[in-house]
């Protein structure tokens, strides 16, 4: 099971994405992930500033990325953050815009994407993404979003 600490202060209005909805992910991910006792994450959205600084001091890449994910070292109890998750909600946007889906869809497959960095997946390398892909298909398949890839 996992549970999380989420920050939307930076989205406002319906670009803000409601507690029912980060549960239903955050409890198809777990599930998928076979996690047997809860893990915590953190959630954060923010602006493109922020993205680009993260980006660059991390993995010294310095442009806008639309998700970051940090794996913690803890995380044996239910108090202590196994990792956190970072979405910039405009980069977001736009690559709906680009790709013909809804912004709603774009955050939470990120959100999918960065759990699942936070727990080991990675897709650099291709055998990799072979099986990252299509366990982050299979979870939002389940919260009814099929986006090509």
């Amino acid at each position: 099971m996992l549970t999380a600490d989420v920050n939307q202060r930076v989205l406002k209005g319906a670009a803000r994405v409601s507690a029912a909805l980060l549960g239903r992910v955050l409890r198809e991910t777990g599930r998928a992930l076979g996690l047997k006792e809860t893990r915590r994450l953190s959630i954060a959205f923010v602006g493109e500033e922020e993205m680009r600084r993260l980006n660059r001091t991390w993995r010294g890449k310095d442009r806008v990325t639309d998700v970051l994910a940090f794996p913690l070292a803890g995380g044996g109890t239910e108090e202590e953050l196994v990792g956190e998750v970072l979405v910039c909600y405009p980069q977001a946007k736009r690559q709906a815009e680009e790709l013909g889906h809804s912004p709603r869809e774009e955050v939470l497959m990120l959100v999918v994407h960065g759990i699942l960095h936070v727990f080991g997946y990675d897709h650099e390398r291709t055998a990799d993404a072979r099986r990252m892909f299509p366990l982050q298909n299979r979870i939002l398949k389940r919260l009814g979003i099929d986006l090509p890839l």
